[in-house]
């Protein structure tokens, strides 16, 4: 107890330094750990080492990696629309998406969207060391249901998708100058089930509501050194993994201007999770657990996924061409205190909270559709969404810049099913870190990735 004591004391006085307030979807902590022991020396022996230790705490936005799947569309006819969807999008996933668009659709459909990621993300630092992803695919899938009870006037639609949500794998014997400073394998995961309801009020207005209902789990593993402490320990590693549910709203109204014209409206509220799960030590010296630490500990904390509001706007230029445009805008500066409570082990981080530092963004953009005959349609895009997190909070496991998303696709329809295919250029230009937290993360950052989606419509 005694020696539990001197280390939340130690703690406490190293809370002065400011780099103990910064946070990201991974956040750096100092981890002070005092060893008292009895040994053949006379008088008292304290081994004391510095980790930075990185503990996944995203929303979507804790979002920079995660928020760059929640800004690309999951369906392909969304996705070769990328920026001009709101207003335009046809395809059940306006469930989710822009929910008043469910009553254009007169006949019960049922879409299956999935994807392939490739990603080419990795990190030059300023200290000489390298690191890109180990397994840089992934494979989203969502699935949208929309029931006109009235056709025109009344619809019910619900999804299940995936809108934030990565994983983040580097090589487990990576340089030796980010081993300890980096998880070899982070995660987070959010899948949302949205039931709505789209009713017509006028000949001109249409209303939709609807439900989040979110769980979400993080994980992240990471190499200790725990000869840091005890000298001869062998390298051990850290698991943490939690996962919670949490609730929001959200709704959308469309205004027909006139013939030819609409404006879409959409308001989304935050969702807050409640994480629970376990903190697990591999390796931890003999000497730790002697002082009151354990392998295992209870883990809790909860985070915030952002709310925001858009407006898209849609036209028919002609009969053939329509156009699209749209803005939104994300209350990312909800992510603010992050607590950090590890249970009995608690004394081994020197705060309870991480500050994220996160700022508000934008995402505006256009898209085109063009409608070749009654079954084809040709569709592009673009898509700038602006980056959410500061340089002070830069890490390898998040890293992002201002979004450019470059998009094509096409789509055919015939009268008991569609089938979509899109692909889209996720451009970040490279981004150099001066002035992080971690000086380990100071460098030059590369974050592109490439989509193909497709998406298959069943109607009934």
């Amino acid at each position: 107890m005694q020696f539990r004591k001197e280390l939340l004391a130690l703690n406490q006085q190293t809370l002065g330094n400011d780099r103990y307030s910064n946070g990201s979807i991974d956040f750096a902590l100092d981890i002070h750990l005092s060893a008292k022991m009895n040994s053949n020396l006379s008088g008292k022996s304290y081994f004391r080492f510095n980790l930075v230790f990185l503990i996944i705490a995203s929303t979507t936005l804790l979002v920079n990696a995660a928020e760059t799947l929640s800004v690309v569309p999951d369906s392909a006819q969304g996705l070769g629309i990328v920026g001009g969807r709101f207003a335009n999008l046809s395809d059940a996933s306006a469930v989710r998406v822009s929910p008043a668009n469910i009553l254009e659709i007169k006949s019960t459909e049922l879409l299956i969207n999935t994807a392939v990621w490739n990603g080419n993300v990795g990190l030059d630092s300023a200290n000489g060391a390298s690191v890109e992803l180990d397994q840089p695919w992934v494979i989203p899938a969502s699935m949208y249901l929309v029931v006109p009870v009235i056709p025109g006037k009344l619809a019910f639609g619900m999804g299940l998708s995936t809108p934030f949500g990565l994983a983040t794998v580097y090589p487990k014997d990576m340089d030796p100058r980010l081993r300890y400073v980096l998880p070899y394998q982070s995660s987070l995961l959010a899948v949302d089930f949205t039931p709505a309801i789209a009713f017509k009020v006028s000949d001109t207005l249409s209303f939709a509501a609807g439900l989040d209902v979110i769980y979400s789990e993080l994980r992240f593993k990471q190499a200790y050194p725990w000869s840091a402490a005890i000298p001869g320990s062998a390298d051990g590693e850290i698991d943490l993994r939690g996962n919670g549910w949490g609730i929001g709203a959200y709704m959308g109204m469309n205004w027909q201007v006139k013939k030819g014209q609409r404006i879409a409206f959409i308001g989304r509220l935050p969702v807050k999770i409640r994480y629970s799960g376990n903190f697990h030590s591999q390796g931890m010296p003999a000497a730790l657990k002697a002082a009151g630490f354990t392998d295992e500990s209870d883990f809790n904390s909860d985070m915030t996924f952002p709310g925001s509001l858009a407006i898209g706007y849609g036209v028919d230029l002609t009969d053939r061409l329509t156009l699209g445009f749209d803005f939104q805008w994300s209350a990312n500066s909800s992510h603010d205190d992050i607590p950090l409570n590890i249970g009995n082990n608690q004394a081994l981080l020197p705060t309870k909270t991480a500050n994220l530092g996160w700022k508000n963004s934008i995402d505006l953009g256009t898209g085109l559709t063009y409608t070749l005959n009654e079954h084809w349609k040709l569709r592009a895009g673009y898509l700038f969404s602006e980056n959410s997190q500061p340089a002070l909070n830069y890490t390898p496991s998040s890293a992002a810049n201002d979004r450019h998303v470059f998009s094509l696709g096409i789509g055919w329809k015939g009268e008991n099913r569609a089938i979509d295919l899109a692909y889209a250029f996720v451009y970040n230009p490279t981004r150099a870190i001066s002035g992080a937290a971690q000086p380990a993360f100071n460098g030059n950052y590369t974050h592109q990735w490439n989509v193909l989606s497709l998406s298959v419509t069943q109607i009934f």
